[in-house]
């Protein structure tokens, strides 16, 4: 079995933020003082007497309090970290249940989190309806801020523990992260179209001439203009007697590009039927912790040489990296995001059932040269005996039509009316992303995700 992406930990780093909170911010945030005694306690008192359940469900009680009591309630308090050990097993100190998935917000102490988050998170939680349904936007006192930021930590952690130690015994094995974080490519070969069924589509051409663009069939002896409706859409053939040529001589003006016109029969689904998508979950929820936490670190002024923010953006930035070339003086090529991409190619452009007639004009366009490159160079972009003439027309990009049914006898222009697995192979692919990677925007893709190991 070849794993494109395999990524491993000892949860040192977790660890090394924890210890770290802990000098600089539980003591003070979940210990805090009261000033002052009325006939009924005070929520700050009863923090102080770790009264966390009467502070979090007392509406008379602040948001930062009830946030600071839900933490409390979470594990996330100075008493529970200064026991013997407590940070040798933090699934065990934090009360970590599994999760059953990335967006598994109440299982266990994550439970907690989520209620402190929705009470004085960032706008990404407090505006989430999956997470956060009816929640009011914090004020943005220092206070809330403080709470914010320790929730946020929390939930990173109980993500990475709750999500991969299987075994809930607070630490995270090589095979624990690899097992849920592996791509794997039996059952792709880059040399057989990476598992696609391409074929020229009868050898028909889209021809554009100006800004009008036309179906022809292989000598562009016909040549029918494009109008999205039958018979004069990509899926169907050219008809009448007149040619390209005419059409040239008719318009005034000559043939800006001429694109073969491929089908698309089967392709393989990568995601393996779906099951990588919790990995993209994942992958959105560390990108929203880590924005939400550093937006909380520049509002308590919290500069980029602090010790605990550059602890933690030096592990971001490890998934923040862009999915390139980034570090190849010390052998950071992501051979992985190559391989990758070549899936994208066939499905980053597809057009679904909203787009338009004049939409699909840029749509379901591939570059030859990725086409014949990177994809299946055994395809040919001219049909047998195709004159010189054609072969010299400019030539750029080729269109791809989707299977409607299997065996292919009927097609289309959109993905969502493809064939049921061929639908759900480019649906599937297309959850990963098709956006490109850029490093350190905030953003974590599955392309940088599966490029950890040499950035």
């Amino acid at each position: 079995m070849k794993k494109i992406f395999e990524l491993s930990t000892n949860g040192f780093f977790l660890k090394t933020i924890l210890r770290l909170l802990l000098l600089f911010f539980l003591p003070f945030v979940l210990a805090s003082c009261g000033d002052k005694k009325d006939s009924v306690q005070s929520c700050s008192i009863q923090l102080d007497e770790e009264r966390y359940s009467i502070v979090s469900e007392n509406e008379n009680c602040s948001n930062y309090e009830r946030g600071s009591g839900y933490l409390g309630r979470a594990g996330m308090s100075s008493a529970n970290f200064l026991k013997t050990g407590a940070t040798d097993n933090l699934t065990k100190t934090l009360g970590i249940s599994k999760l059953s998935s990335p967006t598994d917000y109440t299982t266990g102490n994550r439970g907690y989190v989520t209620k402190a988050l929705c009470l004085i998170g960032a706008d990404t939680f407090t505006s989430s309806s999956s997470r956060c349904p009816g929640a009011s936007p914090r004020t943005g006192s220092s206070g809330e801020v403080e709470i914010s930021m320790l929730a946020n930590i929390a939930d990173f952690i109980y993500l990475t523990y709750g999500f991969f130690d299987n075994d809930s015994n607070g630490t995270l094995s090589s095979d624990e992260m690899s097992g849920a974080m592996a791509l794997n490519d039996d059952n792709i070969s880059v040399t057989d179209g990476m598992g696609t069924g391409l074929a020229s589509y009868h050898n028909n051409f889209e021809v554009v001439i100006g800004d009008n663009h036309f179906i022809a069939n292989s000598d562009h002896s016909k040549c029918s203009l494009y109008t999205g409706e039958s018979p004069y859409r990509y899926i169907d053939n050219a008809s009448g007697n007149t040619s390209c040529a005419a059409r040239v001589i008719e318009l005034g003006t000559s043939i800006t590009e001429i694109r073969p016109i491929f089908k698309l029969d089967n392709m393989t689904d990568m995601t393996d039927g779906g099951n990588l998508i919790t990995l993209v979950s994942m992958v959105s929820e560390l990108s929203m912790i880590s924005s939400a936490l550093s937006s909380d670190f520049d509002l308590l002024g919290i500069s980029s040489e602090n010790s605990i923010r550059k602890t933690l953006s030096l592990g971001l930035s490890k998934l923040d990296n862009g999915a390139k070339d980034n570090n190849p003086t010390a052998g950071g090529v992501c051979a992985a995001v190559t391989a990758f991409d070549v899936m994208f190619l066939l499905v980053k452009n597809a057009a679904d059932n909203s787009t338009t007639s004049s939409g699909l004009k840029s749509s379901n366009l591939i570059s030859t040269a990725d086409l014949i490159n990177a994809v299946d160079d055994s395809l040919s972009l001219f049909p047998a005996g195709a004159s010189e003439i054609i072969k010299n027309l400019p030539m750029s990009s080729a269109r791809i039509v989707y299977a409607k049914n299997s065996p292919g006898t009927e097609y289309t222009d959109s993905f969502e009316e493809a064939e049921s697995s061929l639908y759900e192979a480019i649906k599937n692919t297309r959850s990963l992303g098709t956006e490109d990677s850029v490093k350190s925007d905030g953003k974590v893709t599955f392309r940088e995700l599966i490029c950890v190991s040499v950035n």
